[in-house]
C-alpha cells in the first residue's frame, strides 16, 4: 500500500491469499516469499473476527505481514521497496495500490475541500442544496469501495424521487456494506461492516466456507444483471 485511504481494506489481504494459492498450484510456493505492507493496524479494522481469520491464514500460509507501514517509493535498480519508516523490502514482483485521489474534473469543480467532496453523512447532500455526491470522491467516512457507493446511490435516488414528486426526502444512509473475501480453494468469507458518523465502525464475519462461494457468485451476477442488463458467467 502506498497511501490511505484506499478502495477496499480487505482487497490487499485477499490478493496475498490468492497469490499463495496461485504459486502453490504451480509448485512455486516453496521458493517464493509473500509480504503485505499496509497502513492499518489490522487487516480489517471494523471486524476483529475477520482480522483474526486473515492473520491466522497468513500465519498458516507463511505470508509476512507488515502493519502500520506504507511504501513511499521503489528502487527498481536494487529491486527494493522503500518504506516510510526507513525500512526496505526486496521484491521480484511488486503489486501496489497507488495513491487514491479524486479525478481532475472533480478537483476542479469547486465541490472538493481538502481533496474530497464533503457531504452530509446521512443524506449525501453537498454544501450546494439539491446537489449530491456518492462513492469514492466523498469524505463520508466509509471505505471507498463499490458496495458503499451502491448503498449511497440508492439513498440519493430515493431522495431525488421524493423531491421531484413534491414530497419531503426521508431516506438516510446507514453506512452498511457487505463484501466477500477469498481465502483460497473454495473458501470464501463474508464481511458485514457498518460505518455510522460519530460512531466506531463495527463488523462481523461469516465463514470462510464453501457454501459462500455460490453466495458470492450470486452477488456479482445480480449486480451485472441489474447494472448492465446482461448475464455474467464467471471464468476459472
Amino acid at each position: 500500500m502506498t497511501s490511505t485511504p484506499f478502495k477496499c481494506p480487505p482487497a490487499p489481504s485477499e490478493t496475498a491469499l490468492l497469490l499463495h494459492e496461485f504459486l502453490t498450484a504451480r509448485g512455486l510456493r516453496d521458493t517464493s516469499e509473500i509480504s503485505l505492507v499496509m497502513p492499518l493496524g489490522t487487516p480489517i479494522p471494523p471486524s476483529p473476527e475477520a482480522s483474526a481469520a486473515v492473520l491466522a491464514a497468513f500465519e498458516q500460509h507463511g505470508i509476512r505481514w507488515y502493519p502500520e507501514r506504507l511504501v513511499r517509493a521503489l528502487d527498481p535498480a536494487r529491486r527494493v521497496a522503500l518504506l516510510r519508516d526507513g525500512g526496505e523490502l526486496p521484491y521480484d514482483l511488486f503489486l501496489g495500490v497507488p495513491v487514491h485521489r479524486v479525478p481532475d474534473v472533480v478537483a476542479g469543480s469547486g465541490l472538493a475541500v481538502d481533496g474530497w467532496i464533503p457531504v452530509d453523512p446521512r443524506t449525501l447532500e453537498t454544501g450546494f442544496p439539491g446537489v449530491y455526491a456518492v462513492g469514492d470522491v466523498t469524505s463520508v467516512g466509509t471505505p471507498k469501495a463499490g458496495v458503499f457507493a451502491e448503498g449511497q446511490a440508492a439513498v440519493v435516488a430515493e431522495r431525488i424521487v421524493a423531491t421531484v414528486r413534491g414530497g419531503t426526502p426521508a431516506a438516510q444512509y446507514d453506512g452498511r456494506g457487505v463484501c466477500y473475501l477469498e481465502f483460497g480453494p473454495d473458501q470464501v468469507a463474508k464481511v458485514d461492516v457498518t460505518f455510522r458518523s460519530g460512531e466506531r465502525p463495527v463488523g462481523g464475519l461469516e465463514g470462510p466456507s464453501t457454501a459462500l462461494v455460490a453466495d458470492k457468485t450470486a452477488f456479482g451476477t445480480d449486480r451485472i444483471r441489474r447494472w448492465f442488463g446482461r448475464d455474467w458467467t464467471p471464468t476459472v
